[in-house]
């Protein structure tokens, strides 16, 4: 953490980006300002930049121009969390051109690499004197695309499940959904919680992107937004050593929490999907989250609401809609948005 008289670091961090084709220039521009005043920036991008490889056989399959990288960029993205569910939707070949198109354009990544050991390490950032460490975890697992000790791949932390059945629901109304149960692989959980312990050990702030739950379409009526593995998860990286945990994935937003005063933010939702008409489930309500991290405790966090526009871009929305969203949902967390002079910042009931 700072030392007393030093300013503190602002840490702007936004959803999943699904770009298939290059923004353009006023766009970029209209993001950059999002960011205004950040010194450092991070974000989930789900898809490959390459022209390299073979889809892999599943629902779907993202691919964009290797250029998009220096766009990411020229909107003040610094570092992109790359594990994630469609990583290596172009098998290893897709993954690895992928970042060395971040490579050649200065953008800093985590998550995915030639081996388990390169997908676990963190992506390290030295911003005004301090070390910021950013960890890239997964649990939504494709085939074959979980990074081992000799093969390329993301960095896992796999997921268990079973099926609860009421059979007294089932026979009167035949075809009622199951309940899933899930359960966290302990080894995969143990290597997660030692990454971020060793992180901790030369890092001044310690910052995990995680990818997990379920988008709505997947989800069953009456059942829990959040899977029953996301919290202790959650609440086993902040106690190994995070500051704060960041999730994605199901392309809406999910509720923020503090646990032991870190911020835990359970899904950012879209940023900007350009292909969002072809998805018409996916949430319009976004934010940028803002992590101030002091001089001494846990981050502040206060967030600012964008609204996706038709074509699936980020803009300012003074309506505030995603605000309503994140503070009904953080409240079944402990957590509310309360409006401090005009500042949206996350505090516990």
């Amino acid at each position: 953490m700072t030392t007393p008289g030093e300013a503190p670091l602002t840490i702007a961090t936004v959803g999943d980006f699904m770009l298939e084709r290059r923004p353009e220039p006023a766009d970029i521009q209209a993001v950059r300002r999002l960011f205004a005043g950040a010194d450092l920036v991070i974000a989930n991008v789900d898809t490959v930049l390459s022209e390299r490889g073979t889809p892999v056989p599943k629902w779907a399959n993202l691919k964009g121009p290797r250029a998009i990288a220096a766009d990411l960029k020229a909107m003040g993205i610094d570092v992109v969390a790359m594990a994630n569910n469609h990583a290596m939707d172009f098998r290893a070949e897709g993954m690895l051109d992928t970042c060395s198109a971040y490579d050649e354009v200065g953008v800093r990544h985590a998550g995915a690499g030639a081996n388990l050991a390169a997908a676990c390490a963190p992506a390290l950032v030295d911003v005004r004197g301090r070390r910021v460490a950013i960890l890239s975890l997964a649990s939504t697992l494709p085939p074959e695309s979980a990074a081992g000790p000799s093969w390329p791949g993301i960095a896992p932390v796999h997921v268990r499940y079973a099926f609860a059945i009421d059979e007294s629901l089932m026979a009167e109304q035949p075809g009622t959904t199951a309940e899933v149960r899930t359960q966290l692989d302990e080894r995969d959980l143990a290597r997660a919680r030692a990454d971020v312990a060793s992180a901790r050990e030369t890092a001044d702030v310690v910052l995990v992107v995680v990818h997990w739950g379920v988008p709505a379409p997947w989800r069953a009526p009456g059942h829990s937004v959040l899977q029953d593995y996301q919290r202790p998860l959650a609440h086993a990286l902040i106690d190994a050593g995070a500051d704060a945990v960041i999730g994605n994935h199901a392309h809406e937003l999910h509720g923020v929490e503090l646990y032991r005063g870190n911020p835990i933010a359970y899904c950012l939702g879209n940023f900007w999907i350009d292909t969002i008409a072809l998805y018409p489930w996916m949430g319009k309500e976004s934010l940028v989250l803002r992590l101030t991290v002091g001089t001494d405790g846990p981050p502040e966090a206060e967030v600012m609401p964008v609204y996706l526009d038709g074509v699936g871009v980020p803009r300012p929305d003074p309506e505030g809609r995603a605000t309503a969203v994140l503070d009904r949902l953080s409240r079944e967390l402990g957590a509310r948005i309360d409006d401090r002079e005009g500042r949206l910042i996350v505090r516990g009931q």
